[in-house]
């Protein structure tokens, strides 16, 4: 009896320990994960988040098609980046077999795919598990609707994933719009580096009233309607103050030269300034130089550079993009105006031209607490970092 005892005594003992031996291991993969990104790198947001990723020890090889270049420089050090052989539209299924390859080799503790159409599809003919399959706007917002053949390829590679997440909850929503399904859309904001967006003491022009907007020069962004409705706001200002308005427009794109051609044509030549492209660490001096940022796209999945504004204590007028919605909230950061209608949009620019001063800081006041509540980078990386967990395991 005594033998039996101290038999079934070992024996719990050594179950006990395997199952903490277990543990500790599945703790230790959790504190320094092996991970693959299948994804653009010219992405910005990518970027962010391998970096991110890095700085809280994971490891992080990122797999990505040639032509896909733009911003490897500034990705960290440690980023190993692996450029696959095959560029363009078909390199999303010439590369399957060649990355499957690489993926098993590479022993990873997750796989991890950014944009559901084209890499995702790349994702999914690799076959290789466990999958986290992260939406970023334009692959669940339009790429579905254009034809019957992508919706499918949407679904299937929605299907292939162990783990789905989306920068926010309007984004998730879409999602399951087009795809019926039990599995958990975990919610992980895309927040901005709060120790670099803040309030700087920068010296202002106190006579000119600066209304500005940090983004890429094309169309989906609105900034012909921005220049239309500064215009308008201009026009209706008393004549003494029409020289004391700014518009700053941040940024580069294929839009350009019809853009600066529609301010010649108005006749504001004067009072609007493109600056060009800037560097992500310099975009906060660019929004401490502005009384009120604008942001009038016609859609966003998330609208980062509100939050990045917002971040700096500058108060916002946005448009009712889905993104921006829940984002920003109304009359308390700023003013959202319905997407296209310049002339709400102008109404707003006015009005906080005359609004009086302490209430424009305390909008500022009111989004600068907001995103160190919601949007605070640090906080929504740790925030990803357990949503991908959940795909190791059962």
């Amino acid at each position: 009896m005594t033998t039996w005892k101290a038999a079934a005594s070992a024996l719990t003992c050594n179950l006990a320990g395997l199952t903490l031996a277990l543990l500790l291991n599945k703790w230790r993969k959790l504190k320094s994960m092996n991970i693959a990104f299948i994804s653009s790198g010219n992405s910005v947001h990518v970027k962010k988040l391998a970096n991110g990723l890095i700085s809280h020890g994971h490891s992080i090889t990122l797999y990505t098609l040639p032509n896909h270049n733009k911003l490897v420089s500034d990705f960290d050090g440690k980023v190993k980046i692996v450029y696959l052989p095959f560029g363009g539209k078909f390199g999303y299924y010439l590369n399957a077999p060649i990355l499957r390859n690489l993926l098993k080799k590479g022993k990873y503790d997750i796989v991890n795919c950014h944009y559901v159409s084209g890499y995702g599809t790349l994702a999914r003919l690799t076959n290789v598990q466990p999958l986290v399959l992260s939406v970023f706007g334009s692959d669940v917002y339009k790429y579905p609707y254009k034809s019957k053949a992508n919706l499918q390829r949407i679904i299937k590679n929605l299907d292939a994933a162990k783990v789905i997440t989306s920068t926010s909850q309007v984004m998730a929503s879409a999602v399951r719009k087009i795809y019926d399904t039990d599995k958990t859309i975990y919610v992980t904001p895309f927040g901005v580096d709060v120790d670099l967006f803040k309030p700087l003491d920068l010296p202002k022009n106190r006579s000119t009233f600066n209304f500005g907007i940090v983004k890429k020069l094309e169309h989906i962004y609105g900034i012909h309607d921005l220049i239309t409705a500064f215009s308008k706001m201009r026009n209706n200002l008393r004549e003494e103050d029409r020289n004391q308005v700014h518009l700053s427009i941040y940024g580069s794109g294929s839009k350009k030269i019809d853009y600066k051609k529609l301010v010649h044509e108005i006749g504001i030549d004067d009072s609007v300034t493109f600056h060009g492209f800037i560097r992500n660490e310099l975009v906060p001096n660019a929004f401490n130089q502005m009384d009120v940022a604008c942001f009038p796209s016609e859609s966003e999945s998330f609208g980062v550079a509100a939050v990045e504004a917002m971040a700096c204590g500058v108060p916002v007028i946005t448009s009712d993009a889905s993104g921006f919605t829940e984002i920003v909230e109304n009359f308390k950061c700023g003013f959202i105006i319905p997407k296209r209608d310049t002339n709400a949009f102008a109404d707003k620019m006015l009005e906080m031209f005359y609004m009086d001063k302490i209430k424009m800081r305390e909008m500022g006041k009111f989004g600068y607490q907001r995103v160190h509540k919601l949007y605070d980078f640090k906080k929504n990386m740790k925030t990803y970092i357990e949503a991908i967990s959940k795909s190791i395991g059962k």
